[in-house]
């Protein structure tokens, strides 16, 4: 890819928060109809598909993605959200999904970071000779 399409994106994506931080779907639809209203589709293509990622990850920076094995206190989200928040110095927010591989405990994904104090983790590390 081009320089030039990456200085773009970065604008672009700055261009897509609102002022908490957060991407606003409102700023990345009126980009997006700015773009394909303005520029030919051979000529967007690649931009949008590096935009679309730089978008993904900047969504996944403001989730705390927290995959539980058995029961989560209901308290636990809020939790998770306000200590990740406070390491991150932005505001992180919930989202939780059991996985039942995890056996028991709690993974927490904030977008590249992983946090995983789950059973299954253990065992790998076990089995890895890494424990």
């Amino acid at each position: 890819m081009p320089a030039d399409i990456h200085a773009e994106v970065r604008r672009l994506v700055a261009l897509s928060r609102d002022a908490t931080g957060a991407v606003s779907d409102e700023r990345v639809r009126a980009i997006l109809d700015t773009l394909t209203a303005t520029r030919k589709p051979a000529a967007v293509r690649p931009l949008l598909k590096v935009f679309h990622a730089a978008v993904r990850r900047e969504i996944a920076k403001g989730e705390a993605r927290i995959e539980h094995a058995g029961a989560l206190p209901p308290t636990a989200p809020a939790h998770f959200a306000a200590h990740f928040s406070k390491r991150y110095g932005r505001p992180v927010r919930p989202v939780v999904s059991e996985n039942a591989a995890l056996i028991a405990g709690v993974r927490v994904r904030v977008g590249d970071d992983v946090f995983d104090a789950s059973i299954r983790n253990a065992l790998d590390r076990l089995a890895a000779g890494l424990a």
